[in-house]
């Protein structure tokens, strides 16, 4: 296929662009949607340096700023090495390799660096080691927020600062403070209280103490009283700190709102957790209000937290739940003693040997590394990027639930794999119903479903779903450097290619309803939302010349299931069928309605007020011998076996290589 090989080629280019060590560190989906919709934004066309200039762009945005606010980097790099600075948004795993004052001062510093990053098993990530390691050396100072003095002063904390300390931070910001040598610049993160320390706890119990020295089962015991057996945390004695302390699973981490709070607006968040070391087990509600709301970013589902000196809202004896808050004396504290040490910490780790998982055990294949194929769908996944063939399109099945109807849409489709149904939804559904068999579509963000024991896509717009209609894209064929021009002597049943050919003549196709001023049998009606052909009210079976003006009729669109169109969602599209050669082979292939109104250069509006039957049939001569370039596709037309040839997407072959500034 055209477009897989041009994916491929800018896939490769664009990681020696990016200077990523193979082409495995960018996501072939990303790659795939990123070309389809630079080349839907440009229909006039675009060279192959422009498109891969884009590319690198967008993806150096993805890289250092979109997948930020979802990823944990363990790397200090993008504030060294990057035009476009991070987000506050973003969360940086850092380790803290030395405590200081500044000279003269008691003013408090930590030198930071990347933490250890979650180790990756995987063959094709191990060949970014060295450069990961490199960006993990990567060493500034921070400052320490007044908050967290007491734990460097006191004797209760004495060497937890000690063995590179992990900590876990949002809401970081760089900045100079000045007295470089020189006049360098000494760049600094600025205080925050967007942070948590991570406690670490044995991963083995038979092992020797020797290798589990620098875990914090004594701190958890004699700061909050518990300590992790079988899997879980249980009592441990009293704690020796007299401040308010909770140590609970998280169950929940609600979304980010506005409230009202002492006459003002401001941000709020809530996470639900559980004492499971208690008996019984309390709840907990814990709320986190204005700035301190940066901190639930740090927080997933199935995580523990400590939190040393958070306000107790309610806590009756006896009680099975209780409320809290974090104040402006909280200190964080983070495990998880389950954590996967999964390699989905950003967009140059995926590989085929590490699929991210959500927090609802469903496969993220968003940063998967290579193409996904219809063999390899399984239920329980989510955006996904499939490229694909267009086998047939079904009216729409209108779904009620709770007395609200949706419109659905099935689409089966074919890469040669297997085969698979897709059902669109609403909207999108609207737009899939303008598939025709045999295009070749790049289909972004579906999620799969089981359903009576098969594998069922589904796309919806409130998933994000995307539809590019790969054979119907203009630029394809106007940019030569994009595609190359296959002989119509070579074409297969399953063909999805580009060709240069001479049209030889145009005939009317006459096979559906039309304007009573079609002197040609040229045009077709059709209902403006699906594009497919309309029926008369009462009268199915009619398929020929009105005899009067279309808006006087009653319509029906099976396509749509609407029994009662309004007389301006009824519109003429061409139906035309066109002679092309180019040397090796003449063959009839039949027209999208774009096609057909790009080689006419007339709309069909313009076509039927023609009044007599050579003006239009000179606007169905003018076309010959025309050079063009042409998107071919060999279909079936469902429950036939015969071969057809449809013209998806033209230009002129005098207009190849000229491209219009958008």
């Amino acid at each position: 296929m055209e477009f897989y090989s041009l994916v491929e080629a800018m896939r490769r280019e664009l990681a020696v662009c990016v200077r990523t060590s193979s082409a495995e560190d960018i996501p072939w989906g990303w790659v795939g949607a990123a070309v389809a919709e630079l080349l839907s934004e440009n229909s006039s066309g675009i060279s192959r340096a422009v498109l891969l200039t884009e590319l690198e762009a967008q993806w150096h945005k993805v890289a250092m700023g979109e997948v930020m606010q979802y990823e944990t980097l363990y790397s200090l790099a993008p504030f060294f090495n990057c035009s476009i600075k991070p987000p506050p948004s973003t969360v940086f795993g850092l380790k803290i390799d030395g405590t200081k004052t500044i000279p003269n001062t008691q003013i408090w510093l930590w030198r930071v660096s990347g933490a250890p990053e979650p180790t990756d098993v995987s063959n094709a990530a191990a060949k970014n080691t060295n450069k990961r390691r490199r960006d993990a050396d990567m060493q500034m100072d921070a400052f320490v927020h007044q908050r967290f003095y007491p734990m460097i002063e006191a004797r209760e904390f004495s060497g937890f600062f000690d063995n590179t300390r992990t900590l876990f931070a949002t809401n970081l910001w760089m900045a100079d403070r000045g007295g470089g040598s020189g006049g360098q610049p000494v760049h600094t993160l600025l205080p925050t209280t967007s942070l948590a320390f991570e406690l670490r706890l044995r991963d083995n119990v038979k092992q020797t103490e020797t290798a589990n020295k620098h875990t914090d089962e004594a701190l958890l015991q004699r700061v909050f009283g518990v300590r992790f057996v079988g899997g879980q945390f249980v009592r441990d004695g009293k704690p020796e700190f007299s401040a308010d302390q909770i140590w609970c699973k998280i169950g929940e981490v609600g979304e980010i709102k506005t409230k009202w709070r002492d006459r003002r607006l401001v941000l709020y968040c809530f996470i639900e957790g559980v004492l499971e070391h208690e008996d019984p087990p309390v709840t907990v509600t814990i709320g986190m209000w204005a700035e301190d709301v940066a901190v639930a970013r740090l927080f997933k589902t199935g995580f523990y937290i400590g939190l040393l000196c958070p306000i107790v809202k309610s806590c009756a004896s006896g009680s099975a739940s209780m409320e809290a808050e974090l104040g402006p004396q909280t200190i964080v504290f983070i495990t998880s003693p389950c954590r996967s040490r999964s390699a989905a910490a950003g967009p140059g780790m995926a590989s085929q040997f590490s699929i991210a998982q959500n927090e609802s055990g469903l496969l993220d294949y968003r940063r998967y590394a290579h193409r996904v194929q219809l063999c390899q769908c399984h239920t329980d996944m989510i955006n996904l990027t499939l490229l694909a063939r267009v086998i047939a399109v079904s009216n729409n099945m209108p779904f009620e639930e709770n007395g609200e109807t949706q419109d659905r849409y099935a689409v089966r489709i074919d890469d040669g794999t297997a085969v698979r149904d897709i059902t669109f939804w609403n909207q999108l559904g609207q737009q899939a119903a303008r598939m025709l068999p045999g295009q070749l579509v790049l289909l972004v963000n579906l999620d799969t479903s089981d359903e009576n024991g098969d594998v069922v896509l589904n796309g919806s717009s409130e998933t994000g779903t995307k539809v590019y209609i790969i054979s119907e894209m203009a630029s394809i064929p106007t940019s030569s450097a994009l595609r190359s021009c296959s002989f119509l002597s070579t074409l297969s049943d399953t063909a999805n290619v580009y060709a240069k050919v001479c049209i030889v003549s145009i005939h009317p196709g006459a096979t559906h309803i039309r304007d009573a001023r079609d002197n040609l049998s040229a045009t077709m009606l059709v209902h403006t939302t699906c594009h497919h052909p309309v029926q008369r009210k009462g009268n199915p079976q009619f398929s020929g010349t009105l005899d009067g003006p279309a808006d006087v009729y009653d319509f029906v669109c099976p396509a749509c299931r609407n029994n009662n169109l309004p007389p301006e969602d009824v519109i003429s599209i061409f139906d035309i069928i066109v002679c092309i050669d180019d040397g090796t082979l003449s063959l009839m292939a039949r027209t999208t309605a774009t096609v057909a109104k790009a080689i006419l250069r007339i709309s069909p509006s313009q076509m039927l007020e023609l009044p007599s039957s050579s003006e239009q049939q000179q606007k169905l001569l003018a076309p010959q011998g025309k050079e063009v370039v042409v998107s071919l596709t060999t279909f079936c037309e469902p429950f036939s076996t015969d071969h057809d040839v449809r013209i998806d997407a033209i230009c002129d072959a005098d207009d190849v290589g000229i491209f219009v500034s958008r």
